[in-house]
């Protein structure tokens, strides 16, 4: 019984320990080149199929590290993002929020803003839209929903069903968009 209890003990100590991994995480340079732009800048897109225009505006942009350490986390550059939309209604009425974390290199963005992670896109050399050259774009897709960024410029061409409408389909394509 002494025994069973010295493997108990021992096993909840283990356990508390810290992970010894703790290696810090930030944000890629690439990453960077497709996902971070300054507040006040703006995107305005065009739907080919049915004439909606959608202006899409970076009112907040927030990076910060979070050191702590555990078995499921490791110290990482988070990042924090509130756009608005001219046409869709997000979480608080026309807001919509994004986030990204440098562990992975990842941002989620929702069907309105898209998703981007280093390991996961399909480089493109160059993409015509609206009459413009656009260039090194990468592609990433999340079922059927298709989202192309450019480096330097952001959200270029995304394709979605929207979450409230299967049936509805919208291909938005940059029209003008201004960086601050």
């Amino acid at each position: 019984m002494r025994k069973h209890f010295i493997i108990i003990i021992l096993i909840i100590l283990v356990s508390c320990e810290k992970p010894s991994d703790c290696t810090e995480h930030y944000f890629s340079d690439e990453y960077k080149s497709y996902i971070f732009f300054s507040e006040g800048s703006y995107w305005i897109y065009e739907d080919t199929l049915l004439g909606i225009t959608d202006s899409i505006y970076l009112v907040y942009h927030s990076v910060h590290f979070d050191d702590n350490c555990t078995v499921s986390f490791q110290p990482q550059e988070l990042l924090e993002q509130h756009f608005t939309s001219s046409y869709f209604k997000g979480n608080n009425n026309y807001d919509w929020s994004a986030s990204g974390m440098a562990h992975l290199n990842e941002y989620l963005g929702g069907s309105l803003l898209g998703w981007y992670f280093d390991y996961n896109g399909i480089s493109i050399d160059s993409m015509l839209i609206g009459g413009v050259w656009y260039k090194d774009i990468i592609e990433f897709s999340y079922h059927n929903d298709k989202y192309y960024r450019a480096k330097g410029i952001g959200l270029i061409k995304k394709e979605f069903d929207y979450v409230n409408s299967d049936d509805t389909i919208y291909n938005f394509e940059l029209t003008r968009y201004h960086l601050n």
